[in-house]
């Protein structure tokens, strides 16, 4: 139960890192209160619930066996006797026969006008509030205990723990008129109630709401502690609803990515935190028993809380997390937080629940070697599901693609749609979608069309066989195209007459051009083939094909006009020594660059 005090009070404001002090200090003193002053008893731990119920079975069936056997009220004859009955009568709501185990003789004048059930009231709150009663070591003889270095007619069942010192709770056996000898408790104990009560009692108000309601206890509760415990669980809600409604209007003024976060923070998790340490602080002032306190310890109250506000900082940071890779433009790892944050609350929900189970008693080493069995089946029978959430894990580490990647996948090509912990999503360009399993797309060869920095615009093209002054003239006019043209990147610029093939010129266009984007490399190409196609066309040559060609007419060949144009065109270049062979002059280059008009007015 650390760990959740500790977690409240990090977590928490001003008021809830008290809040959560005080309930802490509670606990503190409820374990130092299980020290028991007596050279006999030994240190108490912590009980269970389920050792509670065992030891209040124990002292019920001991209190019958003593009925049976003719015991009458008042009149213990041993130590565990006289224990036995005493728990009885406030078990049962009489105060008036606990009395009846008081030895009232010889009391200090401020105590000869307060009633024995009153006493006897005080004797049990003060005592409750840090004794189990034990009656393993409390001695069933007549005599007592002869060896506990006490005197002989005394024997200690408990002390109480005040600030200044510990008082021992001592039995004594006194002697009746008729000579018989029974155990009451010492009026030695008796006349110390009143120091008792002055530190650990509860307020007038607190006397008077106990004394207007009927006479009962549930787990080890009085009255009062129980109206008043209802009323705390009851109007604490709504208090609580408020509180949290205040500071979740507070927090939404925040416009980072923590804003929607802390929202959905501050509409459950916080108003439970709030509603549970107003309860723990309210039960730290009651004065509960240490049997009321185990049971509520006991209780899966704490434990529940302490998973939603586990849960709800798991949601903050992960809301907090989603925000800021969206903003981020990572979206690819959206869909494995998620999955993550899921498998961390499974974790966190079992080992709350092993943790409460311990504290309740039961055998949890079963219960875990049974988890470690269940663990080893699920592994084997979910071998598949594995292997695809580790090809999840490697595809969001590696990153070899990510949501809206156009990418080729075998003899697939579509967009990545979604990266989930089974699968890949493909939407392919008929616009049907392809699953296809994380483990096989792990480790399959994948192209990544999204990541290139340019596209690369590549032909060969094929001329019937013009006159050499008309591929020179077509190549010069093609790396002029090239480097006049603002989306071709220069360097990457390659012109060359590759091949001649029977009666077919092989040119080779290589260049890249300055997108990532498919659909605006098409216009770019589009208007480069068309550029294309009108320097074949002026310079009097055209383009061919692979296969045979079957003629009807003569061979086509360019007319003296034509020819006379393009013997022209490359006097005019020897004579400014502008010549693009073997290549442009850098010159040239730079006076072309970018001086194409893009996109063609037509």
């Amino acid at each position: 139960m650390r760990w959740q005090k500790i977690s409240l009070s990090i977590l928490t404001a001003v008021m809830l890192a008290w809040a959560a002090f005080s309930a802490t200090a509670a606990d503190v003193d409820t374990d130092k209160s299980l020290i028991v002053a007596s050279a006999k008893i030994e240190e108490e731990r912590e009980l269970t619930a389920a050792e509670l119920l065992a030891r209040s079975q124990e002292l019920n069936e001991s209190y019958e066996a003593s009925v049976l056997s003719g015991f009458q009220p008042g009149q213990a004859q041993t130590p565990q006797q006289a224990l036995v009955a005493l728990y009885s009568a406030f078990r049962i709501g009489d105060p008036e026969a606990a009395a009846l185990y008081l030895d009232l003789r010889y009391l200090p004048e401020a105590l000869e006008d307060v009633p024995p059930v009153n006493i006897a009231r005080g004797l049990l709150f003060v005592f409750a509030q840090q004794n189990v009663l034990n009656l393993s070591r409390i001695s069933s003889q007549p005599e007592g205990s002869l060896n506990d270095g006490l005197p002989e007619d005394l024997e200690q069942f408990g002390a109480v723990d005040l600030s200044e010192e510990v008082i021992p709770i001592y039995l004594q056996r006194i002697e009746e008129a008729d000579g018989s000898l029974i155990w009451r408790v010492s009026n030695a104990t008796v006349e110390r109630i009143p120091d008792m009560w002055e530190e650990l009692g509860y307020s007038d108000f607190n006397v008077w709401l106990s004394q207007v309601l009927p006479e009962f206890y549930i787990l080890g509760m009085g009255n009062f502690q129980v109206a008043i415990l209802l009323l705390t669980a009851i109007g604490g809600w709504f208090v609580t609803g408020w509180v949290s409604f205040l500071i979740a209007r507070l927090g939404g003024r925040f416009t980072n990515p923590w804003k929607h976060a802390l929202s959905r923070f501050l509409r459950v998790p916080l108003r439970l935190i709030l509603y549970v340490l107003l309860i723990r602080i309210v039960v730290a002032s009651l004065g509960l028993s240490v049997i009321a306190k185990a049971y509520l310890q006991s209780s899966p109250l704490e434990y529940l809380v302490a998973v939603i506000l586990a849960f709800g900082l798991l949601n903050l940071y992960r809301d907090y997390k989603i925000r800021q890779l969206e903003l981020q433009g990572d979206i690819e790892y959206v869909a494995l937080i998620k999955p993550v944050a899921v498998i961390l609350r499974i974790i966190i929900a079992t080992t709350a629940a092993l943790m409460w189970a311990d504290q309740a008693g039961f055998n949890v080493s079963t219960l875990i070697a049974g988890l470690g069995v269940g663990s080893i089946a699920v592994a084997l029978a979910a071998q598949k599901t594995l292997e695809n959430v580790i090809g999840a894990i490697t595809l969001y580490t590696a990153r070899p693609i990510r949501p809206g990647d156009w990418c080729r996948f075998g003899n697939i090509k579509g967009s990545v749609e979604e990266i989930g912990l089974r699968s890949v999503t493909l939407r392919t360009s008929d616009r049907t979608l392809v699953t296809v399993p994380n483990s096989m797309f792990s480790s399959a060869d994948i192209e990544n069309y999204s990541v290139r920095d340019r596209i690369r615009f590549f032909k060969l093209l094929e001329l019937q066989m013009p006159t050499p002054d008309q591929l020179r003239a077509i190549l010069g006019e093609f790396r002029s195209l090239f480097a006049a043209h603002p989306m071709v990147r220069q360097d990457t610029v390659s012109i060359r007459l590759a091949d001649i093939e029977a009666a077919t010129a092989v040119v080779r266009l290589d260049a890249g051009i300055l997108t990532r984007d498919h659909q605006e490399y098409l216009a770019v190409a589009e208007d480069l083939n068309l550029r294309i196609i009108e320097i074949v066309h002026q310079n009097g040559a055209i383009f061919s094909g692979p296969g045979q060609v079957l003629q009807i007419r003569d061979f086509q060949q360019a007319g003296d006009d034509k020819l006379e144009e393009v013997r022209a065109k490359l006097e005019v270049w020897r004579q400014g020594d502008g010549l693009p062979f073997p290549d442009l002059s850098d010159e040239e280059k730079q006076r072309l660059k970018s001086s194409l008009e893009y996109p063609k007015k037509t």
